[in-house]
Parts: C-alpha cells; sequence; structure tokens
C-alpha cells in the first residue's frame, strides 16, 4: 500500500475490530471534544464511507449512536469496550518496557497491532505482574478492570506561567523520533520541569528540568510546538 492509501474496515464480526475502531473513536472524542466521521477515517487510516458504514452497524448494535449532521458518538456500553482496549493495549505497553526492555518510543506499533488479539486473562496477568500500573510508559492512565478512568488535571508545556513547577504527567504523541528527542532532554513521565520563561510571537520555551532519578538541574530550551505535547501536572 503506498503512502496515504486509504482502504476499508473489513466487514467483519471480529472483535478485535469492533474494540479497535471503539477506542479510536473514544480517543478522538477526548482530544477534540467530539467525532467527526471524516477525522475519524483520518485517525484509522480509511476512507470515510468505511467508517460510516462500521459506525451504522454499531449503530444498530447500541454500541455507538448518531451526534449532529456527521458527528459520532459512543453508548456506555461502546465506552465500557473502548475502555477495556484501552486497558488492553496500555498494560501490554507496560508489560513490553517493563518486562521485555524496549523503550517507551519503541512499544506503541507493537501494541497497536497486538493488543486486541490479547484475552482477558493473560492481560490480567500481566497487570498482576506489574502490580498493577496506574500509567503506559506515555503517561496515559489505565483504565481499571471495572472500567473506570481517571485523568489528572495537566496544562501543556507552553501554555504554563512562568515560574509555574510541576512534573510531567504524560506525552500525547507516539512518534518515535519525538519520543527519542525527548529522552535526550531528559523531558519524560515523571520529570520535574519549572518554566523559566517564553519568548513572544510563539517563541521557544526555556525550562529547568530534574529527572526523578537524578540529583542534577538541567535548563533546556525547546521549541513551542514540542513543548505542546508535553503535559504538566501540579505536584502532589
Amino acid at each position: 500500500m503506498t503512502k496515504g492509501q486509504k482502504t476499508g474496515i473489513k466487514h467483519t464480526k471480529s472483535t478485535p475490530v469492533v474494540m479497535d475502531f471503539l477506542r479510536e473513536t473514544y480517543l478522538e472524542a477526548q482530544a477534540h471534544n467530539r467525532v467527526v466521521l471524516r477525522e475519524l477515517a483520518d485517525r484509522l487510516g480509511v476512507s470515510a464511507p468505511a467508517v460510516s458504514r462500521m459506525a451504522q452497524r454499531l449503530i444498530r448494535k447500541g454500541l455507538m449512536h448518531r451526534e449532529g449532521a456527521c458527528g459520532l458518538a459512543l453508548s456506555d456500553n461502546g465506552i465500557k469496550i473502548a475502555l477495556k482496549a484501552l486497558r488492553h493495549q496500555r498494560i501490554f505497553e507496560v508489560f513490553l518496557v517493563q518486562k521485555l526492555g524496549y523503550t517507551w518510543d519503541e512499544v506503541f506499533p507493537i501494541s497497536k497491532s497486538a493488543y486486541c488479539h490479547l484475552d482477558d486473562e493473560l492481560i490480567e496477568r500481566m497487570a498482576n505482574q506489574l502490580n498493577h500500573p496506574a500509567r503506559c510508559p506515555h503517561g496515559d492512565p489505565i483504565p481499571t478492570r471495572d472500567g473506570k478512568i481517571y485523568i489528572m488535571p495537566a496544562t501543556r508545556l507552553n501554555e504554563l506561567e512562568p515560574n509555574y513547577h510541576g512534573i510531567v504527567g504524560r506525552v500525547d504523541s507516539h512518534d518515535p523520533e519525538m519520543l527519542k528527542y525527548l529522552t535526550s532532554l531528559g523531558l519524560s513521565p515523571g520529570t520535574s520541569v519549572t518554566m523559566l520563561g517564553r519568548a513572544p510571537f510563539s517563541g521557544p520555551i526555556r525550562v529547568k528540568t530534574k529527572s526523578f532519578h537524578s540529583t542534577f538541574e538541567n535548563e533546556q530550551v525547546i521549541g513551542s510546538e514540542l513543548a505542546s505535547h508535553i503535559w504538566v501536572e501540579s505536584l502532589p
């Protein structure tokens, strides 16, 4: 398949297909407070008609409903399945990092293609081995087994006021090169960060960082676009 080419969603009752579709719908709603059919198609890498056909089937199953002229929303049952899918994927990512030695920039493509084929018992055994982690390697919250999720209040790094001091909670990108670069800067979930200043007109940002496993502080200058992917939480 050439770059940018879109394929249709297979006409199948496969649970993994449904899980992935609902998971992506949930994430799109969380990111943009709405789900527009064409934007969901872009997210899934399929055609808009393919998304429409799948949505119609899931609407008939009571997992989704229409919202406005071209919007979609998950039903309560649809949200439950989406959160189960997120739990599977994010626990699997933690397992890849903590037990198999992968880095946080490597795990997303592996988990994306495999998580929905892992059964519940295997995932829960992984969770037990990992002592029930609360977050994935990128800092995203892991839903509980009973379908609850808690997202900590956070602010994008490029929107912080000068002298604000907090901790990197999560990074909302899975771009491997971006994550590798953030690693080189010592900016990953758990890093202490203080906003020192911002250049005008969306210029670069100057911050002071300290890793949770280091006593040394470093000053970093990063671009506003990169900083917009880093979410900072207040210190406990």
